[in-house]
């Protein structure tokens, strides 16, 4: 990922591709020094995580990178999520989880047919067990679930 530098203005994200556009009668070589870039105002951006990718409660939003040394860093603006958008992502993993609980318990559907080898105290700890996965969705938060252990 790539930042054009052109006087005063900044154009970010930027690419070899665009580079390659604005120029088309120059002939690039096949891979482009970072060295043969920076004569045409074209600087790497070094990636770097926000901190924040987990965090449902936050908006993270990437602007212009900023420079750090002699490198540009991504950069990122953190601010607080609105309530509508915290409960929508909210809703979206409750769906995920769902989804995941009910593949578990498709997947474990075998265990409760009548002619599963599965009798007595085996049957009865996945009985627990699949009640547990129906009872996932009454945590309260979809973001640190307690997964039920599967029995052996």
């Amino acid at each position: 990922m790539y930042l054009k530098i052109s006087g005063s203005t900044i154009t970010y994200p930027y690419s070899v591709h665009n580079l390659k556009n604005e120029n088309p009668n120059i002939s690039f070589p096949t891979t482009i020094s970072d060295s043969l870039l920076e004569t045409f105002g074209i600087y790497n951006v070094e990636s770097k995580d926000s901190g924040y990718d987990d965090d449902y409660t936050k908006d993270v939003v990437e602007v212009t990178p900023t420079l750090s040394g002699s490198v540009y860093v991504q950069t990122y603006q953190i601010s607080d999520a609105d309530e509508v958008t915290i409960n929508t992502r909210k809703e979206i993993k409750w769906s995920e989880i769902r989804e995941s609980r009910n593949t578990l318990l498709s997947d474990s559907d075998w265990t409760q047919f009548q002619d599963s080898p599965i009798t007595g105290s085996q049957l009865t700890e996945w009985q627990t067990y699949r009640q547990s996965l129906r009872d996932v969705t009454t945590q309260s938060d979809p973001y640190n679930i307690v997964w039920p252990t599967k029995p052996s």
